[in-house]
Parts: C-alpha cells; sequence; structure tokens
C-alpha cells in the first residue's frame, strides 16, 4: 500500500530521572549532568544506580497528568476519535510488587491492573479515547508504537494517533538485570572503554502524532524494523539487523545516510551493544553525524526510551542543539563522533535507535519541518 500522508509528531509530554517536563529533561541533558541517583529497596543490601523520576507522585497518576498537559497542547485531538498505542515492558507489575510486598498477598489487585494493558485501560478509562493496543517487545516497545502510528496515518487509516511510551521502576526488572551481571553498580558510561552496564530507569513519554502540520512540529520520516533472531539476550556480533533498520529507516525516509545529523544512539553502557552499535553506525555513517547516548542521564527506561527519546530527538531539531555524551572519558570507537559539550548547530534529520533483547530493532528518522 503506497503512502499517501506525511507524519507530524505534534507534540509531547515527558517525565523521567532527568524532569518532569521535556523542557526540563533537555536542559539537563544539555548541561550534561547525569539524573541518575542511588536508591535503597530495589536490590537487597545494596544500593543501586537507578533513573527514578522526582516526584512522590503515584506512577499511573503523573501518567494521567502527562496525557492530560498534551491535550491541552492539542486542542484538535478529539479523544473519542484517536485510537493509543502504548509501548511497555513493565506494565502494572509494580502495583502486584507494592501489594505483594506489603500485603504479602495478591488478594488486593485485579489481573487488569497488573497487566500489561494497564497502560492502554488507564489512558481510556480517564480519557475516553476511542481504543487503545499495547506492544511490549523489550526496549524497543514505544518505538514499534510509533512505527505502527506511522503506518496508520500514512496509509490514512487515522487522522491521530496518540502513542505513550511508559515504563516503572519495577524490583523485578531492577533484579534481573542485576542477575544478568549487565546492571552497572555505579553510573552508566555509555560508549566507553570502561562502560560495566546499565543504569535501569522510568519514565514517561506520551506524544501525539498526526497528518496535520502545526506550529513547532517535526516530521516522522520513515520507521526500520527487523530482527536479528541470534540471540534471546545478545545482539547479533555483525550488527546485522541493527543496520538492516537504519538502513530500511532511511529508505522510507528518502535519505542517504550523509544526511543524517545526529545519531540518538541506543547506547545502553554494556559491552556488547555499545561495541556493536558503534561499528553498524561507523559502516554505514562513518564519523559524520554526531552520535550520542541520552541514557547516561536519563538512565535506560526500558520500553519508553524509544517514545522518550523521539521527544528529546525533536526537541534537537527544534532547537538545533544537540547534548553531549555525558561521563565519556575513552570512547570504544574513535571514529564516531561524539560530542563532549552541547553542540549549537542547525539539526535538519535525526535518526533514533532502540535495540532489544532477542535482537529487536526498531529506528526512527525524524526531520525539521520548513515553513511553507
Amino acid at each position: 500500500m503506497k503512502s499517501k500522508h506525511k507524519v507530524y509528531l505534534n507534540a509531547f509530554s515527558c517525565a523521567c530521572a532527568a524532569g518532569l517536563t521535556i523542557e526540563e529533561i533537555f536542559d539537563t541533558l544539555v548541561s550534561g549532568k547525569t539524573a541518575i541517583t542511588y536508591q535503597e529497596n530495589y536490590v537487597e543490601g545494596r544500593s543501586m544506580p537507578l533513573g527514578k523520576i522526582p516526584s512522590e507522585r503515584d506512577f499511573f497518576e503523573l501518567l494521567s497528568e502527562n496525557i492530560a498537559s498534551l491535550l491541552t497542547k492539542t486542542p484538535w485531538l478529539v479523544p473519542a476519535e484517536t485510537i493509543v498505542l502504548v509501548g511497555s515492558s513493565v506494565g502494572g507489575m509494580c502495583r502486584a510488587e507494592k501489594e505483594f510486598f506489603n500485603e504479602g498477598s495478591l488478594e488486593g489487585v485485579t489481573v487488569e491492573e497488573i497487566s500489561i494493558c494497564s497502560v492502554a485501560d488507564t489512558a481510556c478509562k480517564n480519557f475516553g479515547f476511542k481504543s487503545a493496543l499495547s506492544f511490549t517487545t523489550a526496549c524497543t516497545s514505544s518505538s514499534i508504537a510509533i512505527d505502527f502510528a506511522y503506518d496508520l496515518i500514512s496509509h490514512e487509516l487515522y487522522k491521530t494517533v496518540l502513542v505513550i511510551g511508559a515504563d516503572e521502576l519495577s524490583r523485578s526488572a531492577v533484579n534481573g538485570f542485576d542477575r544478568l551481571g549487565i546492571a552497572s553498580h555505579a553510573h552508566t558510561r555509555p560508549f566507553d572503554v570502561e562502560r560495566n552496564g546499565i543504569n535501569v530507569a522510568e519514565g514517561i513519554a506520551v506524544l501525539a502524532l498526526s497528518s496535520l502540520k502545526t506550529p513547532q512540529c517535526v516530521e516522522i520520516m520513515g520507521c526500520g524494523v527487523s530482527s536479528d533472531a541470534y540471540n534471546i539476550t545478545h545482539p547479533h556480533p555483525e550488527g546485522e539487523g541493527a543496520m538492516a533498520a537504519m538502513n530500511q529507516a532511511l529508505e522510507k525516509a528518502n535519505l542517504e545516510a550523509f544526511k543524517i545529523d545526529y545519531i540518538n544512539a541506543h547506547g545502553t553502557g554494556t559491552i556488547a551493544n555499545d561495541e556493536i552499535e558503534s561499528a553498524s553506525i561507523e559502516k554505514l555513517f562513518g564519523s559524520k553525524p554526531f552520535t550520542v547516548s541520552t541514557k547516561a542521564v536519563t538512565g535506560h527506561t526500558l520500553g519508553a526510551c524509544g517514545a522518550l527519546e523521539a521527544a528529546i530527538s525533536a526537541m534537537s531539531i527544534l532547537n538545533n542543539l544537540i547534548p553531549p555524551c555525558t561521563n565519556l572519558v575513552s570512547p570504544v570507537n574513535s571514529v564516531l563522533n561524539h560530542p563532549l559539550v552541547a553542540i549549537s548547530t542547525e539539526v535538519n534529520y535525526v535518526l533514533s535507535n532502540a535495540f532489544g533483547f532477542g535482537g529487536g530493532n526498531a529506528v526512527i528518522v525524524l526531520g525539521k519541518v520548513h515553513a511553507n
């Protein structure tokens, strides 16, 4: 089916460790200061560096507040005519954890409250959206939601789609990454030779996508999706799936690789991901684009990272500003262009990567919208 409409990212509302608004988050990123803090009560007997949202509010209350904030920015978005696409890897798991650790049982929660669909259910119940669909594909979850939204809008199936990436800090997730040996016990250092793992984090990103060109929007120009089918936790050693997804996104965007100004890398800080992603970027792009992982500041927000980093990428385009590679001292790949301070430059095209467990890869290309 041939695409008929351009797809625009019109507005976004976000919260993560780096701030309670996208403006605060972007300012923190530009400052080069990590928002990771040491937290108790997640791994028994150990304080862990994690990305905790700086708020005492319930996570689902913050989610509803961010949806409400986005709706005030998009008066043309009618919930009853809008589908919600959610990307999450935790869903309502934390509700189950809180009930179990506080009460010793799960009798106080329903299956609906703790399922992966709890984010979508909350959005529909509180705001009356037409329908919802949830994706849970590990770290690519909300990027896959954006890809699906792109298809729905570009093929005229929907005029507007709300994409939500949301994951709360979960004891199960933190302990799982710790047991796998990829949770750093210090501040994560993406793309550094001394990197030793991720800082698990929580985040909320609510995005309005539509066929409507509005002020201060950016274009979602193309998305690429692939699967390594190589290993349940490790990416393909030659980066075949990652490169396939990046090439597909560029092809859909009708862009040559040299046009990309900034790559928002997946950059988890793990040994395998950063080495393979660096090599893949070098093969396709060389040293031309600035390459940054924002996870050194925000932490890895798991299924929410694709949507959150799409908003961050949009802020780079709108502000012509690229954040630095926080915590980077000795790059694992000296060819790549890793800025150590914020760079003020014309940003027309950004490529944003998300790579997940099981070899899932999702890439988004965003572009500047010029006035007619």
